[in-house]
């Protein structure tokens, strides 16, 4: 009896390990990080590692990782635990590894499309970096069928080739919208798609909302803090029990400031 306590108590400080989140970020650490590691501290109670992706990550094993970026993802990955992605929209998770769930950042694609609806857009052209989840892609056109609404995904090759693609395909859509991806928003294209947006008097979604200004809408945006808070809740499923979902959208906190602070500003 003796000998098999003394087991179970060597055991504990293992057992407390796995049922722990570790929390991976890059360094220098950014604005967009630092504001979602706010909303993950605000949603998971009690006390959190967390390392940067720079350095080796502490010795597992780990309940769940959550990274804070691309670079925190590709190194959180060499961990083989299950993962939580936040703030890294060009990542996909591959293979058979470790069960990975995805933070989008964006609201869910059903509400995306109400969004769209309530703007009086009927078609969006979203300009992309990577390929759109195939699933985000589904529930859109299935929403956006009764309400006349269609996205219009387009790959961009490179940042210089932002006019011409605008040139190609935008004279159809009554919107422009930039997916939130450091690879497609530069100052560079953020300048053109607004300009073109501003030439052909349609609106222009913002990627991200801190990109939020004047005339640029921010409907469609979720803050860095809710996609932190939805990171801690996606953790905390995981620790439960198998993910419900590969992606997992934030519901937006402050969505009636961002709506309010830009529709009045737009001119049609």
């Amino acid at each position: 009896m003796r000998a098999a306590l003394i087991a179970l108590l060597c055991l504990a400080p293992a057992a407390a390990r796995a049922a722990s989140a570790l929390v991976v970020v890059s360094e220098p650490i950014s604005p967009s990080s630092r504001e979602a590691l706010e909303g993950l501290r605000a949603e998971w109670a009690e006390g959190i590692e967390t390392v940067s992706a720079g350095r080796p990550l502490p010795s597992g094993p780990h309940g769940v990782i959550i990274a804070l970026g691309g670079r925190a993802a590709m190194r959180a990955r060499q961990a083989g635990a299950p993962m939580v992605v936040a703030l890294a929209p060009a990542y996909r998770a591959e293979g058979g590894g470790s069960v990975t769930v995805l933070v989008a950042m964006t609201p869910p694609p059903e509400r995306f499309v109400r969004l769209l609806a309530a703007a009086g857009v009927h078609r969006l052209l979203a300009v992309r970096a990577v390929p759109v989840e195939p699933e985000f892609a589904r529930r859109a056109a299935a929403a956006g069928g009764p309400l006349g609404v269609v996205i219009d995904d387009e790959i961009l090759p490179a940042a210089d080739g932002l006019p011409g693609l605008l040139r190609d395909v935008g004279a159809r859509a009554d919107a422009v919208w930039l997916a939130p991806d450091p690879a497609s928003v530069t100052p560079e294209t953020f300048g053109v798609a607004r300009e073109f947006s501003r030439a052909r008097a349609v609106p222009f979604f913002a990627p991200a909302a801190g990109l939020v200004m004047e005339e640029i809408r921010g409907e469609l945006t979720v803050s860095f803090r809710d996609c932190g808070r939805e990171a801690a809740r996606a953790a905390r499923e995981l620790l439960a029990g198998p993910a419900a979902a590969k992606v997992v959208y934030p519901a937006p906190s402050l969505e009636g400031r961002v709506v309010l602070s830009t529709v009045t500003a737009v001119s049609r």
